[in-house]
Order: structure tokens, then sequence, then C-alpha cells
């Protein structure tokens, strides 16, 4: 027989309520089960959601945020087209959502944030001194500057450059503008518009077509353009129709026509951890989930408008308002 001596149990009993302490504290920072919440993304969207997530994580430490960057027409089909799954959807144009998503796929779409259109460009442009938001379509038709979209078929920001420069015809009265600018030989096109900072700031590209945002996070100049041509204004949104864009979704061809940049989220019907993901929202919608995305160059909307309130799950409700007029 095992004789346990009074210092013996003093000993195990010591050793218990550390292995014990380890377990709770390991629990509650996350190491024992910890939840996963798989987020697909706008890249402009990045850096916002980044800091979001870091935030998040702090008050919920067992989640574990697992961020995936594509330009939005893209990252939609990574669920309609790829069968994949994630717990968040964010688009940088919220019409992707009920276009392409439902009633297959989604139910409802928040749109939380808005943006601008603006020429971004470097100290290394050419012509960096001249441009401003008059003469900047003449700067960019010249034939030694290149500048960069991203492509229309793969990320919002693509077809809102070809969307500025139709409106750009309008406005100025010139339609030698849109012929010459979507034709122009020293155009560059990535699949996603963050993709041509890269070339921006090596001086490989002139300027670029990109969100106010964008420019803001990674400290580049920029061309504001009129209300008129930037997509901003929600009351221009019936003469920002009169610009219009077809892109390639697999077999089909969806036409896109001019609106105001909204940001959009859903929770996808084949998403794994749905209460995390409400969770999330409610944080991004709250003050400082705002403040944070007021200060990457978005604007935030709270109350978030929403299509069609009786669509969105009951536990944001509470944070939605009907998004008015017609889009």
């Amino acid at each position: 027989m095992i004789q346990m001596t009074g210092k013996t149990i003093i000993v195990s009993a010591a050793l218990l309520i550390i292995v014990l302490g380890g377990l709770i504290y390991s629990y509650q920072a996350g190491y024992l089960f910890p939840e996963y919440l798989t987020v697909f993304h706008a890249g402009s969207l990045s850096i916002p959601l980044h800091r979001l997530g870091g935030e998040f994580s702090k008050v919920h430490p067992r989640i574990h945020m697992n961020f995936e960057s594509s330009g939005s027409v893209d990252a939609v089909r990574k669920i309609t087209d790829l069968g994949r799954s994630c717990d968040l959807l964010f688009v940088a144009d919220w019409i992707l959502i009920p276009k392409m998503m439902y009633d297959q796929h989604a139910d409802w779409v928040l749109i939380f944030a808005s943006n601008e259109m603006v020429i971004a460009y470097t100290d290394k442009s050419r012509y960096g001194d001249e441009i401003n938001s008059t003469n900047w379509y003449k700067i960019l038709s010249r034939e030694d500057v290149a500048f960069g979209r991203s492509d229309p078929n793969c990320d919002p920001c693509g077809y809102r450059a070809l969307m500025v420069i139709q409106l750009a015809s309008i406005y100025y009265g010139d339609p030698s503008i849109n012929k010459t600018l979507s034709e122009h030989k020293r155009t560059v096109i990535r699949p996603k518009s963050v993709e041509l900072l890269a070339l921006l700031e090596s001086g490989q590209i002139d300027y670029a077509f990109e969100y106010k945002s964008v420019a803001i996070q990674h400290n580049l100049k920029y061309v504001e353009l009129p209300d008129e041509i930037n997509l901003s204004n929600w009351t221009m949104r019936d003469y920002y129709r009169q610009a219009k864009v077809t892109i390639i979704k697999g077999d089909r061809r969806v036409l896109i026509a001019g609106a105001p940049i909204l940001y959009g989220v859903t929770i996808p019907k084949n998403a794994r951890n749905v209460d995390d993901a409400m969770a999330f929202i409610r944080f991004m919608l709250s003050e400082d989930g705002r403040r944070i995305i007021e200060e990457c160059g978005q604007n935030a909307i709270y109350p978030a408008y929403t299509d069609d309130p009786s669509r969105v799950p009951s536990e944001l409700r509470g944070y939605v308002q009907r998004l008015l007029g017609e889009m």
C-alpha cells in the first residue's frame, strides 16, 4: 500500500492546482478548443478587416480569424462556383450579393461603408506636378503615360474604373475620352486593385484607378474627381446609372450599372460558425468598429443599410435600416 504523507498531499494538490490553472488559462486564451472564422473579402478591405480582427480577438481570444483577400467578384465565385465555405463575405459592391448569391447562397446583405474613386499617383509619376481634378483625363491620355486598373471580371474597382471613364465622357462632353482611356496602349490590368500598388510605387506605372481609402492607407497622392464622376454621392445615383459595364461570370454575362460605392457583408448559407460571425458584425457596427473603419479611409454607415430588413437575422435587425431609393 502506498502511504501519502502530509507533505506529499500538499505537493500533489499544488501540482493539480497548477495543471488546472494552466488548463483554464489555455481555454480562456484560445489554446484549447479554438474556434475559427473564415473571411473572404475584397482587397480594399484588407487593412480595416485585419485591424477589426485584432481588436475583436482581444475580446474573444478563442476565436481565430482567417482572412482571404481577392477581388470581390472572385470572392463570390469561391462560394457560388467552387463550393468553398466561409463564415463572412465582405464585398466592395453590395449589389454582387443579391445579384450573384440570392437565394441559393445567401439571403441578406448589410451595407456598412462607402468610398469614392480617385486617381492615385506618387512622386515618380510622369506629370505628377501638373495633374489635377480638371485635366486628369488629358494627362492619362498621353502616350508616354502608363496607368493601371483592375480586371472588371474579378474586382468591382475594375468595372468602376470603366464607369468613371464613361462618366467623364458625359461630364466633360467629350465622347473620345471613353475610347482613348479604355483602349490606351499602356494600360496595365491586374486581378485586384491593390495589386497595382507595387507597380505604382516602383514607377512601372504612373497612375492607378483606386479607392480613396486605399490611397490613404498607403500614403499615396491622389486626385479627387467631381461627384458626377467619382461614384460617391448617393443623390447622384440616377446620374451614375448612365454608365454600364458587362462582366463575365462563368458562362453568363452580368450587366452592372453605375451606382454609389457601398460595401456589403453577409453570412453565406454554407457558413460553419454563424454565431461568431454575427458577433464580429456586431463589433464592426459598434462605435469602436466604426472608428476603425473611418480611420482606414472608408465612411462608416450606421445603422447599416439593407435591401430588405425582413431577410436579416433577428440578431442583427437592431443594427439596420432600409435602403431608400432604387438601385
